[in-house]
């Protein structure tokens, strides 16, 4: 009798774990967030990049299932300024966002605010590290795009700030003297003319100085219905994926010639 009760218990046990697992599928959480198109290598237009790692891994450790939607940022930005989604990465503070966005609690990268300028009309060198340029000088930005409060003041001291749709656009810009100077989101993991490669302007533009660094990292709305929760959940996420060494595995895998913090 003993003998023949074991596979059954066997087969109940089974189709209950079968059945645990299914219900564990059926009800996973799941968020739909944007990010950012053109920010490699933190976020690409194939929807691959550090960022996108670093933000479903977060989520995955809380039990919630990311479903990312790439598009540009400038509609990343609105999306989440108007509450339509609950949350946008690549994000760095600016006083707009306030009462309308809040910040993860961590950065995921720092960005520098890199001015570059033409090879044959350079630029007046300001002292060091100093942000500084002539008034009236036309100088081209990425719409949509948060910069330092270096570059902030440059636009009071009567620097003329002219929108374009990415950082390569505006060298190219620059290369045709369209611009007088270019401000190039820059990062410490690849050359500085990374972007002027990638543009094919750089043998007429070159780096000039830098205008500041800014924390990057996803940003939540204050008034999508799940804004708050969702940061909360990533802000805990993060937490134990940088205590687990989750996070530094993603880092090892992107940058491997990179020592972990």
């Amino acid at each position: 009798m003993w003998p023949n009760i074991a596979p059954i218990l066997l087969t109940c046990t089974l189709q209950l774990l079968t059945a645990s697992a299914c219900i564990a599928q059926e009800t996973r959480e799941t968020l739909t967030i944007m990010v950012e198109d053109a920010a490699a290598p933190w976020s690409k237009s194939d929807g691959t990049g550090y960022a996108n790692d670093v933000v479903v891994a977060a989520f995955k450790e809380m039990g919630i299932e990311v479903r990312l939607r790439v598009v540009p940022y400038s509609r990343c930005k609105y999306m989440v300024l108007s509450g339509q989604v609950a949350a946008c990465f690549n994000m760095s503070w600016q006083p707009e966002f306030e009462g309308k966005i809040k910040l993860a609690a961590q950065p995921i990268f720092k960005v520098s605010n890199d001015v570059f300028e033409h090879i044959n009309t350079p630029l007046p060198k300001p002292p060091d590290g100093k942000c500084v340029l002539p008034p009236g000088t036309v100088v081209g930005i990425t719409r949509d795009y948060e910069y330092s409060a270096q570059v902030t003041a440059l636009q009071t001291s009567g620097v003329v700030l002219e929108n374009s749709i990415s950082d390569l656009t505006s060298l190219q810009k620059l290369a045709a003297r369209r611009f007088q100077a270019v401000l190039v989101m820059s990062n410490d993991l690849e050359t500085r003319n990374q972007k002027a490669i990638q543009s094919g302007t750089e043998d007429l533009v070159r780096f000039a100085f830098n205008c500041g660094m800014l924390d990057s990292t996803i940003g939540f709305s204050l008034t999508h219905p799940d804004g708050l929760r969702a940061l909360e959940m990533y802000d805990e996420g993060y937490r134990r994926i940088k205590a687990n060494g989750a996070l530094k595995d993603i880092h090892m895998r992107w940058f491997p010639w990179l020592h972990w913090p």
